[in-house]
């Protein structure tokens, strides 16, 4: 039976511990295919951290013909946001006082302000046994949705009507336990969203959980494949295919095309977020958004072929 959660659980929560690992973070990646522009906002605040805490942000807005905005960093002063029991780090805020989350970024070149709208309630995915659960996101949920608003960037205006998927995670986050990961995450609407993550521990554990959200009732997949089109360098990709196996034999299968990527550090991982559109398994004339993530663990700086 999966978790869910309330909208009290929207906003930033009390730590309740002096851990250094305690963090809590929101997530979003969204696309207005439409449009051509989309993007990936992560706000991380790690309070406890010396000298009074550290806030970590990435912050991707791109757009199909190639204009980018990256900014990223792990290392930014904590700061409470404009907004009570909102988040901020760097220029980007996240709201959730009126009654949906809204996300606000004011960078050089770049404004955004959008506001999202769910499909189905704040779930967690997440098998609570496992590494990434206990060492990784004890707290987490997910939800997938249309996204609007408006974004600004290198001169050009665009009013957005797209869709996300995002998550929100609070808690004891031990990067040294993850080695790698896939995480395949989107939506084509209320009628089918989708999810997958492939865990790699660092004592040698894989999980491999699989889902599909279909007009609000959640299923579980049999089994979940992803393959990443590697880059050359062996850590950015193209975007990639998985394959969820349903218990009643059912196969889904989808193949997700970049629109465009980004690579973040956290600590000892980098992440490779890239924004892609993937065509409906039934309806061939219809188009979706994903997100197909993937990180590795590194111990010295690696420079981002994306940049």
């Amino acid at each position: 039976m999966s978790k869910q959660y309330e909208y009290d659980d929207e906003g930033s929560h009390d730590p309740g511990t002096d851990d250094e690992d305690w963090q809590e973070s929101v997530f979003v990646h969204w696309y207005d295919e439409a449009a051509g522009v989309g993007g990936v906002s992560r706000i991380g605040h790690e309070p406890n951290r010396p000298g009074g805490g550290r806030s970590a942000l990435q912050c991707f807005v791109a757009t199909a013909d190639g204009t980018r905005f990256r900014r990223n960093d792990y290392q930014l002063p904590f700061e409470a946001a404009g907004s009570e029991r909102g988040f901020r780090s760097g220029g980007t805020q996240w709201h959730v006082d009126g009654g949906a989350p809204r996300i606000v970024i004011d960078e050089p070149g770049v404004d955004v302000d959008l506001t999202m709208e769910n499909f189905y309630p704040l779930t967690d995915f997440f098998p609570p046994s496992s590494s990434m659960a206990q060492d990784f996101a004890k707290d987490h949920y997910e939800t997938s949705g249309r996204i609007t608003g408006s974004v600004r960037i290198d001169g050009r205006s665009y009013d957005v009507d797209g869709m996300y998927h995002r998550d929100h995670s609070w808690g004891l986050r031990k990067t040294m336990t993850l080695k790698s990961h896939r995480w395949i995450s989107g939506t084509f609407g209320p009628d089918l969203s989708f999810g997958s993550i492939l865990w790699h521990a660092s004592d040698e554990s894989l999980v491999k959980v699989g889902y599909l959200v279909r007009d609000g009732e959640i299923s579980y997949a049999a089994d979940v494949d992803a393959l990443a089109y590697l880059e050359p360098d062996g850590l950015t990709h193209r975007g990639g295919e998985v394959r969820w196996s349903m218990p009643d034999g059912e196969v889904l299968e989808l193949r997700a095309e970049l629109m465009d990527a980004v690579v973040a550090q956290l600590h000892n991982v980098y992440y490779i977020d890239s924004v892609c559109s993937v065509k409906h398994p039934t309806d061939t004339g219809r188009t979706g958004m994903c997100d197909f993530e993937r990180s590795e663990e590194h111990t010295s700086e690696l420079q981002s072929h994306h940049d």
